[in-house]
């Protein structure tokens, strides 16, 4: 009685504003239409490219570039790391998954540590060579892939909590939609930005030259055809909303206007400005997204909690110290020698430095992220939905 009226107490103490926008509900009752509430949703979710693309677009790149980049660095590697407790730390979850959680994960330890045989010599036309040229692309094409899914995935999220209607939104329109701009990007910002992209993007040179070339041959050719994809895009979205709910869905039209916003920034800002802002959201997002699972999931009492619940028991100090210690890492490798220790002789082990062996950490342990997202957050799965 005492609990339910000290309660009460501290919620008339809450502006209604507060509660009703920006408070998350509680966690045994999820909102209608938001994930959260309105302004973590749009914050996180929506519009946190905002974060980083307004301070480039308002003080420049030159020295801002270097710390914004390093915080959007440590941001990438915190969220990559955080379905690792979730998976590891509750067997339940483990046992459900265990093989998915075993084989593929101790195949790319594996090959992390077999790196040094790969890059021998330095030599781009050796087999292996070509081999870890060929995993790095792929890694960036599949990280291409899973920020765009994690953005459908957050469509159909919303779409879910609609009451039950005759028609919906196809699957097929969100997903057309969110990808419509990459032909554009191909054959527009491509050729335009070669320089800059050729510059930051030594490690995929010869895969990367290729595309510039084979884009300023045919640029001419593709560049109304992309226009007319990217239109078409848009406005297959936009009527489908219209026909099926009249554009009421307040939350999946503020993440349609955040996505296109930052979609199509590639083209009226900086194009490496708006990677780092689309990199960073999407951490952001991702964070943001099991942070609220998480916090539904362990709601459920349990007569032998597992570590991860144990944890959460204490989860601002959980997540502050967790997602801290990696943005950190992130953080103070991106300014090593730039900013700090200027002059001092590059670190090696086996042949590589340490931001080489930084760098193919990232490519392998991103893998294993992108592995585990394939099942552990599938909207598609009842048991998943059930706790967004």
């Amino acid at each position: 009685m005492a609990a339910n009226v000290q309660a009460l107490t501290a919620e008339q103490f809450q502006p209604s504003f507060w509660r009703r926008f920006v408070l998350p509900p509680d966690p045994s009752q999820p909102s209608r239409v938001w994930h959260t509430s309105p302004a973590i949703d749009m914050a996180a979710y929506h519009f946190s490219w905002i974060w980083l693309l307004i301070p480039f677009l308002l003080t420049g790149w030159d020295d801002l570039r270097f710390y914004v980049y390093a915080v959007m660095m440590g941001a990438n590697l915190a969220h990559r790391h955080y379905g690792l407790p979730y998976a590891y730390l509750d067997g339940s979850v483990f046992r459900q998954y265990q093989r998915q959680l075993t084989w593929f994960p101790l195949l790319c330890i594996a090959l992390f540590a077999a790196t040094p045989l790969f890059v021998i010599h330095e030599d781009r036309g050796s087999l292996l060579s070509r081999i870890l040229i060929g995993i790095v692309t792929f890694s960036l094409l599949w990280n291409i892939w899973h920020t765009y899914m994690q953005k459908f995935g957050i469509l159909r999220l919303y779409l879910a909590k609609e009451p039950a209607a005759a028609t919906k939104t196809p699957g097929w329109v969100d997903k057309y939609f969110l990808l419509c701009w990459i032909p554009l990007y191909f054959t527009y910002a491509v050729p335009k930005n070669k320089e800059q992209l050729l510059d930051y993007g030594t490690d995929l040179y010869d895969v990367l030259s290729a595309v510039v070339a084979f884009m300023e041959k045919y640029e001419t050719l593709l560049l109304i055809p992309s226009i007319l994809i990217a239109a078409g895009g848009v406005g297959l979205w936009l009527y489908h909303e219209w026909r099926t709910q009249r554009l009421r869905n307040r939350a999946r039209l503020s993440a349609a206007i955040g996505t296109t916003l930052i979609s199509t920034a590639l083209f009226w800002a900086n194009p490496m400005n708006a990677v780092i802002a689309f990199a960073f959201s999407h951490a952001v997002e991702y964070m943001v997204f099991v942070w609220a699972f998480q916090r539904r999931f362990y709601n459920r009492p349990r007569q032998a909690p597992p570590v991860m619940q144990r944890l959460l028991s204490h989860s601002l100090s959980w997540y502050f110290l967790f997602t801290a210690a990696f943005v950190a890492i992130g953080f103070f490798q991106v300014l090593w020698g730039y900013k700090f220790f200027v002059d001092a002789d590059p670190v090696s082990f086996l042949g590589l430095s340490g931001a080489r062996w930084y760098f193919y950490y990232a490519v392998f342990e991103s893998l294993v992220h992108f592995h585990m997202d394939g099942f552990l957050w599938k909207m598609r799965r009842p048991e998943v939905r059930s706790f967004v």
